[in-house]
């Protein structure tokens, strides 16, 4: 059977198909609803093939490598299967791009060699999300989350953008083992997420797209307590929160804004609110829930953190300075190109110190040298540590304590291999509930991981 009677077939089983899949089915409900459509079709077909004219597939056998074919990724399959893949992009016919995580954007030798095939697999992306139609532009979700489409109709042909989503999220030691961060960093991190259980930071990552500003924030749920209701909020689902069966996702769409579902969230009960991408109105309604006492965290394009400030001051997010005083940290993540690697990196931690004269006062803490291409602490948290201080009844220098001695346990699990999302998730959910414990069971002391002149 040739490629265009493949497509002639795959075109009737989409029309069939259309409404009756969701993101949520497993693979075999895909597999076994394709089969009876497509044996509805084949027998459609065997009927016009009285002559032999029209193709049917006829043993059990070419069905299912039929079924195998349309379930994957088609052209870009092999892409897709890359890990170091980050970005697919398709612009018409012409050879596809990809973003990869060691090279950048380079061309490939792949591409749709014709537009009934480009065609074909755009409704398939759109039908596979659970949407009915095209529009100019169109945000779609992949199956199992596995990422994210950016569709756009041009009079040039369709500009398609696929942003993969992580098939094993990293994790803050996998950030720390490529030098995105440091081991003394990453327990201020976790410092500030966890917050002892009492006063938690609100936490805004900024950065240019592409930095890591996303990944950072996945990595960042695994200091977050088992025992608090998360709300997350996005434009395109993007986050992994499949550690958290409790976490409520929500995904704002034409006739459902980010600020709407801002609002809403209210009235779930939160301990915390995330946002996967602040970029308007939504950012007023996030401070007013830190300013009535829920903990937030999300990202915004920007490259500095005084810059994140103005823009959550202007058009189109408008919040009052005493508001953007609410958040405690400010993370810049960036880019850049070293020896044709990409980096990703923090380039700047910054805490906020209050207000003078309608400004709000900022306290870099870290900042990364590009010169000696490192990572440089260039204060102590003062502000945070002093606020967390009074919240608890701990002394600073007792919470100054704790996070050197995360640093060492951190490192530890590192030497050890303890290195994946769902393992750190575990052990610092477990460490929350019972540090002693914890210690205990690696064989650790709490003095015995203090730098001696503290213990």
């Amino acid at each position: 059977m040739t490629k265009k009677e493949l497509l002639a077939i795959e075109e009737k089983v989409l029309e069939k198909l259309a409404g009756r899949i969701n993101l949520l089915q497993s693979y075999d409900e895909k597999e076994n609803l394709i089969l009876e459509i497509l044996s509805g079709v084949c027998s459609e077909l065997k009927k016009k093939a009285v002559e032999g004219k029209t193709p049917v597939l006829k043993t059990e056998s070419e069905r299912k490598q039929f079924v195998k074919d349309f379930l994957s990724y088609g052209t870009v399959g092999e892409l897709f299967a890359d890990p170091d893949v980050e970005d697919i992009i398709i612009n018409s016919l012409h050879p596809i791009y990809i973003h990869h995580a060691q090279k950048g954007f380079v061309a490939t030798d792949k591409r749709f060699e014709s537009q009934q095939e480009l065609e074909l697999f755009i409704r398939k992306l759109i039908i596979f999300s659970g949407r009915l139609e095209m529009k100019r532009i169109a945000n779609l979700e992949l199956a199992n989350i596995e990422g994210r489409v950016n569709i756009v109709i041009s009079p040039l042909g369709p500009q398609i953008t696929i942003t993969k989503a992580k098939v094993e999220p990293m994790s803050i030691i996998n950030l720390i083992e490529k030098n995105t961060l440091t081991f003394d960093l990453a327990a201020q991190l976790w410092m500030y997420v966890e917050g002892l259980s009492v006063r938690p930071a609100n936490i805004i990552i900024s950065g240019g797209p592409g930095s890591g500003k996303t990944t950072l924030l996945n990595a960042l749920f695994s200091f977050i307590p088992q025992n608090e209701r998360i709300v997350a909020i996005e434009d395109t689902l993007e986050l992994n929160t499949f550690n958290d069966e409790s976490c409520s996702r929500l995904e704002s769409d034409e006739g459902l804004s980010l600020a709407d579902l801002v609002k809403n969230s209210l009235r779930m009960r939160p301990d915390r609110i995330i946002i996967g991408e602040v970029r308007g109105e939504e950012a007023k309604d996030l401070m007013t829930a830190v300013n009535i006492g829920k903990y937030c965290m999300g990202t915004i394009h920007a490259s500095t953190s005084r810059e994140a400030i103005i823009r959550m001051q202007n058009e189109p997010m408008n919040v009052p300075e005493i508001l953007i005083n609410l958040v405690d940290v400010f993370i810049i993540m960036k880019k850049f190109n070293y020896k044709d690697m990409v980096c990703r990196v923090v380039d700047e931690l910054s805490e906020t110190g209050g207000m003078e004269q309608k400004t709000v006062l900022l306290s870099q803490l870290w900042r990364f040298d590009y010169e000696h291409k490192k990572i440089t602490e260039t204060s102590p948290s003062t502000i945070y540590r002093d606020r967390l201080s009074r919240a608890t009844g701990l002394s600073p220098k007792e919470i100054m304590d704790e996070v050197k001695l995360r640093s060492k346990v951190l490192q530890v699990l590192a030497q050890r291999g303890v290195n994946t999302l769902k393992e750190l998730t575990v052990f610092c959910r477990a460490y929350n509930r019972d540090s002693i414990d914890v210690l205990a069971k690696l064989g650790l002391k709490r003095q015995e991981l203090l730098p001696q002149k503290d213990k």
